[in-house]
């Protein structure tokens, strides 16, 4: 796998844009996502375009770049893939950000008309957070808390991106880890928990989009 110059200037670029940024809830600085994920991009077999996209894949959702500003450093095939890892709408003013259901179920639906090098980068990409809420919620399984749809609706996004990417990408390692993360929050007993006495965990999870509301 070849590796030039331009995945060094990437790296160097995506701590600047990230640097005052911190992993949700937590002192970690927020380049230690990007690392990881870059990381299991190219353990998947990915190229160096894919794993510069990785380190910049949250560029246009969280640091004020567009497609345009990232094609002009690093070209048009790293830009794609970034903002088919973006799921806030490119209408939407910087920082600003569209209802977390609304965001998620476009973003579910958008995944089958992108191209296989942009899925490898979300795998990835959900693979990491997903692995780290679970080893998070081992811990502390009030830890759901802090993010906007907590376990219950964490747990269906997160299902329902593995079941989407596996039939995509069935031989990544990446959805591979995406799986046994989603497999683990739906079997832990907090999740368990949530489900009422008649259901099951599979009802359970299908459902979340007809009991939400934003």
């Amino acid at each position: 796998m070849t590796i030039t110059p331009r995945y060094g200037q990437a790296l160097l670029w995506a701590e600047e844009l990230h640097r005052q940024q911190r992993r949700k809830a937590k002192m970690v600085p927020y380049i230690s996502h990007l690392i990881s994920v870059s990381a299991l991009v190219w353990e998947d077999g990915g190229d160096e375009d894919q794993a510069i996209a990785a380190l910049l894949h949250d560029a246009i959702e969280d640091a004020g770049q567009s497609h345009e500003s990232i094609a002009a450093r690093f070209g048009g095939a790293v830009a794609d893939i970034v903002r088919d890892c973006t799921d806030t709408s490119p209408d939407a003013a910087v920082g600003e950000k569209e209802p977390w259901m609304l965001r998620k179920t476009r973003y579910l639906n958008s995944l089958a008309t992108k191209p296989l090098s942009s899925l490898l980068v979300s795998a990835a990409d959900k693979a990491h957070n997903a692995g780290d809420m679970v080893l998070d919620a081992r811990r502390d399984p009030s830890m759901w808390s802090k993010f906007n749809a907590g376990l219950d609706g964490s747990a269906w996004y997160l299902r329902r991106m593995h079941q989407e990417l596996v039939g995509a990408l069935p031989s990544s390692r990446s959805v591979e880890r995406l799986g046994e993360a989603v497999d683990e929050i739906l079997n832990s007993s907090a999740y368990q928990q949530l489900i009422p006495a008649g259901s099951t965990t599979e009802t359970w999870a299908n459902t979340y989009p007809e009991r939400h509301h934003d």
